[in-house]
């Protein structure tokens, strides 16, 4: 029986943090993660992407009929914030000399990857490509979509993959290179 409930301790102490006695913390530090005020369905104002349960979701016939509705709350996507703020999630760095002669196809294979992404989250999409010399450069709104890209580009090309997450920031660095 003791050991029963020190396995319920240890469990419910995972889940709740504490800063001080009896005050609780934010579960994720994430800033755009946070809680949108709307308690039912919203909209964003930038990129019409629908908040409705707790989730982002794109509907392009719901968002037809929402828009210019004037109980429908319009606010800003966490994706759409951060393009704002110009503070990438995620950042996937291509080179090598394989790059230059394959471009055309990595471009194709991260812009695929990105609206199959995009379909089922609505929230991850890039931010900006750039490319000097023989280093491509694709900033990501979501962690997980930076991630996915360079593992996908992995797939298709062989070569080598590194990631570098900073869990405290919300952030990865992928490095592909062949």
């Amino acid at each position: 029986m003791a050991a029963q409930r020190h396995d319920d301790a240890s469990r419910v102490s995972r889940k709740v943090a504490f800063e001080e006695k009896g005050q609780r913390t934010q579960r994720s530090t994430d800033i755009y993660q946070q809680k949108t005020g709307a308690k039912e369905t919203a909209i964003c104002s930038r990129c019409g992407t629908l908040y409705r349960d707790k989730r982002w979701i794109m509907d392009e016939a719901e968002k037809d009929r929402l828009r210019g509705k004037s109980d429908v709350p319009a606010i800003v996507c966490p994706a759409c914030q951060r393009m704002a703020d110009g503070n990438p999630a995620g950042v996937v760095t291509f080179s090598g000399s394989y790059l230059l002669e394959h471009e055309d196809d990595i471009l194709n294979t991260v812009k695929a990857t990105e609206a199959r992404s995009r379909a089922k989250n609505p929230l991850g999409r890039i931010m900006e490509i750039s490319q000097e010399a023989n280093v491509l450069t694709v900033s990501t709104t979501e962690d997980k979509l930076a991630q996915k890209l360079g593992r996908e580009v992995y797939r298709a090309h062989k070569g080598e993959l590194n990631y570098s997450w900073s869990h405290d920031l919300h952030f990865v660095r992928v490095n592909w290179k062949r």
